[in-house]
């Protein structure tokens, strides 16, 4: 989820940067054929709103579907199994919200340099990168990166959010640390068994087995089938 709309986020800054420097450095820039040239360029303030605002829909909606997963997955009482993430996991959430951190602010920078123009945009970013502190913060220090079970789904938080229902389920196979999701629709969901903490990967494996009826879904690479 968070890798798609990153993507995207990247995308749009990608094809407005050379807007920006047009713009910026009054040079002439060339698009589908046609020389625009920067300082009479008279859209550029519609270019670059249209620009921040896709960017930040992309970027509001990514950061409410994790605020509002944080927010479920710490209803503890809804879950028959609930715990936080793994040391494991704690460091790779770090390490690649840094990387996001840096890329923003990298992209950010790049803009305003650019062009005074798209500040706007910059500021989106700041936003961005605020918001990716509070949240790295709040699920790490505060404990509320989790993983929860229910009789119905898997639900994981962390940098990303993962739902995995059990209906609609025809097969479950593990290989490694690794757990795939396989549906009627021909649809595959997989999920990193590392991201439970060691000591709770039991009891996690043999809820599964408790809630998934094995009768109508096939289990395979399991110890006991």
């Amino acid at each position: 989820m968070n890798k798609i709309y990153n993507t995207w986020i990247f995308i749009i800054s990608l094809l407005t940067l050379p807007f920006a420097f047009a713009v910026g450095l009054n040079e002439v820039f060339g698009i589908f054929g046609l020389k625009i040239h920067g300082d009479r360029f008279e859209y550029k303030e519609l270019v670059f709103g249209i620009s921040a605002g896709l960017i930040f829909l992309l970027g509001a909606t990514r950061s409410s579907r994790k605020w509002s997963g944080i927010k479920i997955v710490n209803q503890l009482d809804r879950f028959q199994f609930n715990t936080t993430i793994s040391s494991e996991r704690k460091q790779r959430v770090i390490l690649n919200n840094s990387i996001e951190v840096l890329g923003f602010f990298l992209i950010g920078t790049v803009f305003i340099i650019f062009s005074k123009d798209a500040v706007f945009i910059s500021l989106i970013f700041v936003i961005f990168i605020v918001d990716s502190i509070i949240n790295s913060l709040r699920g790490i220090l505060g404990k509320k990166y989790r993983v929860g079970m229910t009789k119905k789904a898997i639900v994981s938080v962390d940098r990303e959010v993962v739902a995995i229902y059990f209906k609609g389920l025809k097969r479950i196979s593990i290989t490694k640390d690794q757990l795939f999701f396989e549906y009627n629709n021909d649809l595959v969901l997989d999920f990193q068994l590392n991201t439970i903490p060691q000591d709770r990967q039991e009891e996690f494996m043999r809820l599964l087995r408790v809630n998934v009826d094995d009768k109508q879904v096939y289990f395979s690479g399991f110890e006991e089938e």
